[in-house]
Protein backbone atom coordinates (compact mmCIF):
# COMPACT_ATOMS: atom_id res chain seq x y z
CA UNK A 1 0.00 0.00 0.00
CA UNK A 2 2.05 2.38 -1.51
CA UNK A 3 5.17 1.34 -0.43
CA UNK A 4 7.72 1.87 -2.91
CA UNK A 5 9.62 -1.07 -3.34
CA UNK A 6 12.25 -0.33 -5.84
CA UNK A 7 13.66 2.54 -7.81
CA UNK A 8 15.98 3.48 -10.55
CA UNK A 9 18.78 6.28 -10.24
CA UNK A 10 16.36 8.64 -12.18
CA UNK A 11 13.24 8.28 -9.63
CA UNK A 12 16.00 9.02 -7.23
CA UNK A 13 17.02 12.41 -9.06
CA UNK A 14 13.69 13.19 -9.98
CA UNK A 15 11.60 12.19 -6.29
CA UNK A 16 13.89 10.98 -3.56
CA UNK A 17 16.71 8.67 -3.11
CA UNK A 18 14.68 5.89 -1.25
CA UNK A 19 17.74 4.04 -0.63
CA UNK A 20 18.69 6.66 2.21
CA UNK A 21 15.36 6.81 3.86
CA UNK A 22 14.03 3.75 6.31
CA UNK A 23 11.52 1.41 4.70
CA UNK A 24 8.60 2.67 6.72
CA UNK A 25 9.69 6.16 5.30
CA UNK A 26 9.46 5.17 1.89
CA UNK A 27 5.30 4.66 1.99
CA UNK A 28 4.28 7.66 -0.31
CA UNK A 29 0.85 7.39 1.63
CA UNK A 30 2.27 8.51 5.16
CA UNK A 31 4.53 11.07 3.49
CA UNK A 32 1.61 12.68 1.68
CA UNK A 33 -0.12 12.96 5.03
CA UNK A 34 1.90 12.77 7.71
CA UNK A 35 4.96 14.78 7.15
CA UNK A 36 4.84 17.85 8.59
CA UNK A 37 3.74 21.12 6.05
CA UNK A 38 6.23 21.72 3.25
CA UNK A 39 6.96 25.01 1.33
CA UNK A 40 6.20 22.85 -2.11
CA UNK A 41 4.23 19.93 -2.43
CA UNK A 42 4.99 16.02 -2.04
CA UNK A 43 7.82 16.25 -4.23
CA UNK A 44 6.04 19.47 -6.22
CA UNK A 45 3.51 17.40 -8.17
CA UNK A 46 1.23 19.46 -9.81
CA UNK A 47 -1.43 16.75 -8.46
CA UNK A 48 -0.66 16.56 -5.13
CA UNK A 49 -4.31 16.81 -3.54
CA UNK A 50 -5.46 14.89 -6.45
CA UNK A 51 -2.83 12.02 -5.47
CA UNK A 52 -4.27 12.50 -1.51
CA UNK A 53 -7.71 11.56 -2.89
CA UNK A 54 -6.10 8.55 -4.91
CA UNK A 55 -4.20 7.48 -1.85
CA UNK A 56 -7.83 7.46 0.21
CA UNK A 57 -9.80 5.66 -2.60
CA UNK A 58 -6.88 3.08 -2.74
CA UNK A 59 -6.48 2.58 0.84
CA UNK A 60 -10.50 2.31 1.26
CA UNK A 61 -10.44 -0.57 -1.81
CA UNK A 62 -7.41 -2.54 -0.25
CA UNK A 63 -9.72 -2.27 3.29
CA UNK A 64 -12.57 -3.92 1.68
CA UNK A 65 -10.37 -6.85 -0.28
CA UNK A 66 -8.38 -7.65 3.42
CA UNK A 67 -10.49 -6.11 6.28
CA UNK A 68 -8.70 -7.91 8.95
CA UNK A 69 -5.31 -7.24 7.62
CA UNK A 70 -3.13 -5.64 10.58
CA UNK A 71 -0.84 -3.88 7.94
CA UNK A 72 -3.73 -2.06 6.13
CA UNK A 73 -6.17 -1.35 9.18
CA UNK A 74 -2.84 0.22 11.12
CA UNK A 75 -2.12 2.32 8.03
CA UNK A 76 -5.36 3.78 7.95
CA UNK A 77 -5.65 3.90 11.98
CA UNK A 78 -2.45 6.14 12.05
CA UNK A 79 -3.26 8.04 8.75
CA UNK A 80 -6.65 9.23 10.64
CA UNK A 81 -4.23 11.40 12.60
CA UNK A 82 -4.06 13.66 9.51
CA UNK A 83 -6.47 15.81 9.02
CA UNK A 84 -7.05 15.59 5.39
CA UNK A 85 -6.64 11.82 5.44
CA UNK A 86 -9.77 12.10 7.83
CA UNK A 87 -11.43 14.08 5.91
CA UNK A 88 -11.30 12.54 2.51
CA UNK A 89 -12.04 9.19 4.31
CA UNK A 90 -15.41 10.30 5.31
CA UNK A 91 -16.70 11.13 1.66
CA UNK A 92 -16.11 7.37 1.32
CA UNK A 93 -15.38 7.78 -2.25
CA UNK A 94 -14.61 4.92 -4.09
CA UNK A 95 -13.14 5.63 -7.66
CA UNK A 96 -10.09 6.98 -8.76
CA UNK A 97 -9.55 8.64 -12.24
CA UNK A 98 -6.98 7.45 -13.74
CA UNK A 99 -3.75 9.95 -13.22
CA UNK A 100 -2.54 10.56 -16.84
CA UNK A 101 -0.02 13.27 -16.40
CA UNK A 102 1.73 14.71 -13.76
CA UNK A 103 4.45 18.20 -13.12
CA UNK A 104 6.98 17.46 -10.74
CA UNK A 105 8.58 21.30 -9.91
CA UNK A 106 11.91 20.16 -9.55
CA UNK A 107 14.32 22.17 -7.43
CA UNK A 108 17.38 21.64 -9.74
CA UNK A 109 15.67 21.13 -13.27
CA UNK A 110 12.23 22.95 -12.56
CA UNK A 111 9.12 21.55 -13.53
CA UNK A 112 9.24 18.29 -15.34
CA UNK A 113 6.08 16.73 -16.63
CA UNK A 114 5.89 13.01 -17.53
CA UNK A 115 3.34 10.80 -18.88
CA UNK A 116 1.88 7.88 -16.04
CA UNK A 117 1.15 4.30 -16.71
CA UNK A 118 0.76 2.15 -14.26
CA UNK A 119 0.64 -1.42 -14.50
CA UNK A 120 -1.50 -3.47 -12.11
CA UNK A 121 0.23 -7.23 -10.94
CA UNK A 122 -2.58 -8.21 -9.63
CA UNK A 123 -1.47 -11.63 -8.42
CA UNK A 124 1.10 -9.35 -6.16
CA UNK A 125 -1.39 -6.83 -5.09
CA UNK A 126 1.29 -4.32 -6.44
CA UNK A 127 1.65 -1.66 -9.09
CA UNK A 128 4.08 -0.93 -11.22
CA UNK A 129 4.34 3.04 -12.25
CA UNK A 130 6.10 4.24 -15.10
CA UNK A 131 7.17 7.96 -15.77
CA UNK A 132 8.02 9.03 -19.38
CA UNK A 133 7.98 11.91 -21.75
CA UNK A 134 7.96 12.60 -25.15
CA UNK A 135 11.10 12.00 -27.20
CA UNK A 136 13.01 15.53 -27.90
CA UNK A 137 10.70 17.66 -25.45
CA UNK A 138 12.19 19.66 -22.89
CA UNK A 139 10.80 17.44 -20.27
CA UNK A 140 12.62 14.29 -21.91
CA UNK A 141 15.84 16.65 -21.85
CA UNK A 142 15.07 17.67 -17.99
CA UNK A 143 14.93 13.66 -17.55
CA UNK A 144 18.01 12.91 -19.77
CA UNK A 145 19.93 15.85 -17.53
CA UNK A 146 18.48 14.91 -14.00
CA UNK A 147 19.64 11.25 -15.30
CA UNK A 148 23.69 12.87 -15.65
CA UNK A 149 23.13 14.52 -12.66
CA UNK A 150 22.35 11.14 -10.45
CA UNK A 151 20.50 11.34 -7.16
CA UNK A 152 23.88 12.63 -5.16
CA UNK A 153 23.20 16.13 -7.38
CA UNK A 154 19.87 16.67 -5.39
CA UNK A 155 20.17 15.36 -2.26
CA UNK A 156 21.58 18.18 -0.26
CA UNK A 157 18.78 20.56 -2.14
CA UNK A 158 16.04 20.64 0.37
CA UNK A 159 12.95 19.49 -0.41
Amino acid sequence: MFEVLAWNDLMAALMEDFGGLDPKDRNLARRAFLEPARPEPLYGISDASEFRHHVVMELRATLARYPADPAVTGLVDELHASPDFARLWERRDVQAAPTLRKTFRHPVVGPVTVDCDSLVLTDRDQHLVLYSAPQGSPDAEALALLNVLGPQATAAVPR
